[in-house]
């Protein structure tokens, strides 16, 4: 019985590690939404690259409460006028040494103008 408490304990703890992973990935995939949002409005002008990295950085802040740590965002020109926004981290270290970097990407079309054709 002594045996496995301490096994429980740490299939509990994995899960847990499991769970923070888990919701850091979503922060990271939605401060790259909000960061490719932002150069794509923005046109993809570089002062938009550089707006969306910024922006990126403080919904990761913001929205993950500290849930991911060294948050790094990186906004591109994805060519054939694309954008794509990386956020990459690391989860909340929950069992020592088992700290987990997550990543995600988004890409997607740069908004422009089109005025109505008629025919």
């Amino acid at each position: 019985m002594v045996l496995y408490v301490p096994i429980v304990v740490l299939v509990l703890m994995l899960g847990i590690q499991a769970a923070v992973t888990w919701h850091a990935s979503q922060i990271a995939a939605a401060s790259a939404r909000e960061a490719a949002r932002v150069a794509r409005v923005g046109g993809g002008t570089e002062e938009a690259l550089a707006q969306a990295d910024i922006h990126g950085q403080q919904h990761a802040a913001v929205v993950g409460n500290g849930a991911l740590e060294e948050v790094d965002v990186q906004v591109v020109p994805a060519g054939d006028g694309t954008i794509s926004a990386t956020v990459t981290g690391y989860g909340i270290e929950v069992l020592p040494g088992w700290r987990m970097q997550v990543g995600q990407t988004v890409e997607g079309p740069v908004e422009e103008f089109r005025p109505d054709t008629t025919s």
